[in-house]
Formats: structure tokens, C-alpha cells, sequence
């Protein structure tokens, strides 16, 4: 276990040198397991424990953070005396500031019926290896299968010089796939990711054999029946995992206050979005978009950030209105609010920045065959294969993996590669009606520079979107 008492000596070296406004500790040690099965074969087993520490050091010219692979008092001395001369020889044209935040003391963990670290590499090998055997029974022609086990529990202990002491553990578990299907002389591909936090009991929910069986047989039907469609506009039905992708690029990432405010710009990109623009319609009223790291199970679980706020629900989208943006203690500061707990960083090694966690769009009063009843004329786009967005959120593509004619309420044949391209209040404003049953995606969100790869959930229920141009 971590040395609380190490962690404390650390942050005394930091409050000492000078007067920071805040001065942060972090430690963490994470046990890693990687199992990759290829066509059947094991391709890769990997193991691995790394630890290190970080100082964060915030002065009213700059904040400067350092972080090592090292774990000792010497090495957080240096780490603290490196972090304070870099936010001393920062000279920002405002002053730092960061938002009050109460104090915690307090542990937190995810729980595990099954602990992951009672998983033997022969346990994981075989489940992959089932999964391979599961998928090559299908009768489908699968010319690439490649399944990937990872785990990893994470143990970290944060101390602030405010006070705040919180010790943590998060076993996170995923399953990775990769199918190439073929027939006809053509091909289709499905990239799959499946997160959660806790045990292995996460991933017998999955029931991964039966659901990836069925993607390579939906993936051989949009190949030998899946019909183009003619160009125009139609009635837009958005599966969960549509909802969900549309949901993290064109609302969470606009909505982070680190682009909002330029800090982002020469890293991932710009924001439409502006300080002034709460309350800015950008979409009707059954548009509800939430950022909620509390969801019991979800990959982008957390209690508290990395700067020690509790975490809660943030309502980035509500019923069509901008309600809060994403924010960390410094943005929040600047804006004139209170953290909202946003701060997430992908290991000791970088500092935390504003990041979402899962990402999803509320659900609705409608059943699924409401959500159907009434299109005369449309599409169902159950899943994507491919999407792209512009450096501002506004305008984006998404194209079908998995899509169906809708005729007269009722689905009709499978849509091949059906395309939508949208701007962000053009998406939002054509929602007219939402199901009541939200479903998750598991995904890793990039930014930063370096680029930070993080956990987090896409979802939503489903959605109609009225009279959008297809194609």
C-alpha cells in the first residue's frame, strides 16, 4: 500500500518553498494485465506494476507540476522544488486563481465479486479463446478476429495543502475485438470496445460469445442485402451508440471550459462554444446531454477528481439549453463558479486537465415502437463505423455500421454506409422525440499534448431526429 506518511513529508517540502496559493501530492501504483488472442492464437501476455508520484504547485504567476516513475521522500523533495520553480518562472498576463473547494477526508473503492487479480492469464486466454470459437462457428466468413483482455487496479492516495486527504482503488476491466467480415467480394469491419469498472463478474455480464456472434452475422447481412440510400432528407432514428457518439463530440467536448477559454487551442482544438453562451438554445427541448462519473459500474467511473472535488452529475445540455460547462478548480475559478469536478489526468505522469467521464444523452418518455409508429420514410442507424468532426464541435459525419430502411413504421431491409453530415445545433434542434431505455458504450477519449488517453462512456436511448439530409 501506499505510505500516507511519505505522501505528507512531500507536501511539507512543498508548503515550504515559499507561499503557494495551493500545493498538491499525488501517489499511485498500478498492477496492469494484457491478453491478446489472434486468429485463435495467443498473440501477446503482459503483465506489469508501475508507480510514481506527481507535485502540483499553483503560485498567482503559473502553476507548475512535476511527476517520476520514483517513489521515495527524495524523490517528491525534488519533485516538489521542480514544481515550484516552474510556476515561479511562468509569467501569465492574469493572476492564478482557483475556485474554494471544501476540504475532504475520505477513502473510496469499487468493489469486486470476483477480484480481478484472481484471474489467472489461463483464465483469460481461454475466455478469449471462446469468444474466437463462438464467432468462428458462426458460418460467416471472418477473415481478421483479434480479442483483448486488459485490466487494471489502480491505488492512489492524494493530499492537498487545504487539507484534503482521499485514498482510492479502481480496478477498471475492458474487452477489445476486431472483425473483418467478408462475402461477395466485399468486406465490412467492426471495432467493438466493452469498460467497466469492478470484477470479472463485469465481464460475464457481457456475454460476449452470443454478442459478437451476432455482429459478424448483421455484419454479413448489410453486406449481401444492405441497400444504398438515395440522397435526401428523411426521418433520422439514432440508436444508443449513435446517441452516444454525437452526445460526447458535439456536446461534451464543446462544453469543456479548457477550450472554451483558448487554453486547448494548439492541443485538440477550439469550442463554437463561448463563456457568455449559458442558457444558449442550441437545440429543442428534448435535447438533455449528461456528464455523470457516478454511474455504478461504468468505465468512467470516479468519486472524486484528481483535485480532490466530489464528483456529481453535470448537466452540459439541458432540455435544449447550454446549462454548465466542464471544469477544473482553475477554469472554474475564471468563470466565476465552483468546480464540477472535472479534473482527470491518464496516469501519475501527466498533470490533470478538464476531461469528461460518461457522457450520455438523458433518457425520455417515449417507447421504442413511438419512437418508430410515426416515420413514414427513414433510417435506423443502430451503430457507426466512422465518424469525424471539426476542431469547433460544429460540423460533423457520422456513417452506419449498422443501419435499416424504415417504411411506414415498420423496419424494412438493411442501409448500406448510410451518411449523415450535421452541424451541432442542426443535430440537436431535429430531436423530436427520445426513448426511455439509455444503453452505454465503453470508449477511450483522446486529448491533450502529450495525449492523454482516457476512460469514459458514450450512450444514450434511442432518438428521432426529423427531416435531416441523408446519404
Amino acid at each position: 500500500m501506499i505510505d500516507e506518511d511519505l505522501v505528507e513529508a512531500v507536501l511539507d517540502v512543498a508548503m515550504s518553498q515559499g507561499s503557494p496559493l495551493l500545493a498538491e501530492v499525488r501517489a499511485e501504483s498500478t498492477d496492469m494485465s494484457d491478453v491478446a488472442v489472434k486468429s485463435g492464437v495467443v498473440s501477446s501476455i503482459v503483465s506489469s506494476r508501475d508507480a510514481g508520484m506527481n507535485v502540483r504547485v499553483v503560485l498567482p504567476t503559473g502553476i507548475g507540476f512535476a511527476s517520476s516513475n520514483g517513489v521515495s521522500k527524495a524523490v517528491g523533495a525534488e519533485l516538489a522544488k521542480r514544481a515550484y520553480m516552474l510556476a515561479r518562472n511562468v509569467r501569465l498576463k492574469q493572476p492564478v486563481e482557483m475556485s474554494a473547494e471544501p476540504p475532504v477526508r475520505t477513502s473510496w473503492e469499487v468493489r469486486q465479486d470476483k477480484p480481478l487479480a484472481d484471474v489467472t492469464v489461463e483464465d483469460q486466454v481461454g475466455f478469449l479463446k471462446g469468444i474466437d470459437s463462438a464467432v468462428s462457428k458462426t458460418r460467416v466468413k471472418v477473415e481478421g478476429r483479434f480479442f483483448e483482455v486488459k485490466s487494471t487496479e489502480t491505488e492512489a492516495v492524494f493530499a492537498n495543502s487545504e487539507g484534503s486527504r482521499i485514498r482510492s482503488h479502481l480496478p477498471r476491466v475492458r474487452v477489445d475485438s476486431s472483425l473483418v467480415v467478408t462475402s461477395k467480394g466485399e468486406s465490412e469491419q467492426s471495432m467493438r470496445e466493452f469498460g467497466g469498472t469492478g470484477g470479472w463478474e463485469v465481464v460475464e455480464g457481457w456475454s460476449l460469445e452470443k454478442a459478437l456472434g451476432d455482429e459478424v452475422r448483421m455484419l454479413k447481412n448489410i453486406i449481401d442485402k444492405g441497400r444504398t440510400v438515395k440522397p435526401g432528407r428523411y426521418d433520422l432514428v439514432c440508436g444508443p451508440e449513435v446517441a452516444g457518439i454525437a452526445a460526447h463530440e458535439s456536446c461534451g467536448h464543446p462544453m469543456e471550459a479548457d477550450r472554451i477559454l483558448g487554453r486547448e487551442m494548439s492541443q485538440a482544438g477550439k469550442s463554437f462554444v463561448k463563456p457568455e453562451m449559458i442558457n444558449f438554445r442550441v437545440g429543442s427541448e428534448y435535447a438533455t446531454v449528461i456528464d455523470d462519473p457516478t454511474v455504478p459500474g461504468s468505465y468512467g467511473y470516479y468519486a472524486y477528481d484528481q483535485e480532490g472535488v466530489r464528483a456529481r452529475p453535470r448537466y452540459l445540455y439541458k432540455e435544449g439549453l447550454m446549462n454548465e460547462f466542464l471544469t477544473n478548480r482553475e477554469t472554474a475559478a475564471t468563470l466565476g463558479c465552483t468546480s464540477n469536478a472535472s479534473s482527470r489526468s491518464e496516469n501519475y505522469i501527466r498533470e490533470p486537465i478538464v476531461r469528461m467521464a460518461n457522457t450520455y444523452v438523458a433518457p425520455g418518455d417515449f417507447e421504442d415502437d413511438e419512437i418508430f409508429g410515426s416515420v413514414k420514410e427513414g433510417v435506423l442507424m443502430h451503430s457507426f463505423t466512422e465518424w469525424n468532426i471539426d476542431d469547433k464541435r460544429y460540423n460533423q459525419k457520422y456513417v452506419s455500421r449498422e443501419a435499416y430502411f424504415i417504411e411506414d413504421g415498420e423496419l424494412a431491409g438493411p442501409v448500406k454506409r448510410c451518411a449523415l453530415e450535421i452541424t451541432t445545433p442542426g443535430f440537436w434542434g431535429a430531436v423530436d422525440a427520445v426513448s426511455k431505455s439509455v444503453l452505454h458504450t465503453a470508449a477511450e477519449c483522446g486529448k491533450g499534448d502529450p495525449i492523454q488517453s482516457m476512460a469514459v462512456f458514450t450512450g444514450g436511448p434511442m432518438m428521432r431526429l426529423r427531416g435531416v439530409a441523408l446519404k
